[in-house]
């Protein structure tokens, strides 16, 4: 098995074509038969068929996609590491997160990063967490930020993770919303308002339903779903809808400046841990572990000026 070979199984793959494939790796189409054919006499299995909309992996081929996506990418990073060892390449970190979490721990990491001099770029990849997830699988992300298992948690042999803040998610409406200054609310008092909720957030979603049963009450009631929170911060302005946020966001960002946190009389949600997850067996450059270092610093000065503001309050 050869390294071309893995790269010209992963652009037939990419392209659905044996044909187009040729042309963007600068080969004669049955050089590329002969390739794919060669890779998958070692390997024992046929990898790819021709269907009528164009070539797709078979069941063997969509395991070795798996590897074979991570072997590139790996090979590839090992080329940036070397170029930047001999000072005539630039380190690239590439962060996988969330809509939400690129707005409030992200910016002042990337921030005290690129104030230390680094020559080093960063790139970002945003996207629901089953999709970071395989992304961070193939080597297409070095890490991602984004809610991790409680401290204690027993962690899988694929990936590590690092807290970097304890945030806590919060009920939030408009300053107008007629329970927006409310000294204690109770969850009655929420039951029957409409929602904008962020899309990808099943957990809260599922534990606010519950919440809401326990007490006699239909689930919420969602009229707009949006992987947007600076969307939904703009529905919610000037209405009687509800929703929820990282308080950390809310008390971070100007654009949620009009959002007022709602003093329910209970938690509806257990603290959240963010943090960072990395492959355990993958290569982390020290570009990378550099940045996570910021990140965590940030982390800790959020969590301190979040507990500055409850003092004051």
């Amino acid at each position: 098995m050869e390294l071309r070979q893995i790269r010209h199984f992963l652009e037939i793959v990419r392209c659905s074509s044996f044909g187009q494939a040729a042309e963007r790796l600068h080969v004669t189409q049955p050089a590329l038969s002969k390739s794919i054919r060669n890779l998958e006499h070692s390997l024992g299995v046929k990898l790819l068929e021709r269907h009528p909309n164009g070539v797709v992996p078979t069941d063997y081929g969509e395991l070795f996609l798996e590897y074979a996506s991570l072997i590139a990418a790996e090979i590839d990073r090992a080329k940036a590491e070397i170029e930047q060892m001999k000072g005539t390449g630039r380190g690239v970190v590439r962060v996988g997160a969330g809509a939400t979490i690129l707005q409030y721990l992200i910016p002042q990491a990337v921030r005290a990063f690129m104030a230390q001099g680094t020559d080093s770029a960063v790139t970002f990849r945003q996207g629901l967490r089953d999709e970071l997830i395989a992304c961070l699988r193939r080597g297409e992300v070095d890490i991602i930020v984004g809610a991790i298992a409680p401290s204690g948690a027993e962690e899988d042999d694929e990936f590590r993770r690092e807290r970097v803040l304890r945030d806590t998610i919060v009920v939030v409406a408009s300053e107008t919303h007629p329970l927006a200054h409310a000294q204690s609310v109770s969850i009655a008092d929420i039951a029957g308002y409409r929602w904008v909720l962020p899309e990808g957030t099943e957990n809260e979603r599922d534990r606010l339903a519950r919440v809401l049963r326990s007490e006699g009450f239909e689930q919420p009631d969602c009229v707009i779903t949006t992987p947007s929170s600076n969307f939904m911060s703009t529905m919610l302005q000037g209405s009687d809808y509800l929703s929820y946020l990282p308080e950390a966001l809310l008390k971070g960002e100007g654009n949620y400046a009009h959002l007022k946190r709602i003093a329910i009389e209970r938690p509806i949600w257990d603290p959240v841990d963010v943090g960072v997850i990395y492959r355990r067996r993958g290569i982390m450059l020290r570009p990378v572990r550099r940045f996570i270092n910021r990140l965590v610093e940030a982390g800790a000065a959020i969590e301190q000026e979040m507990g500055t503001a409850e003092a004051r309050a």
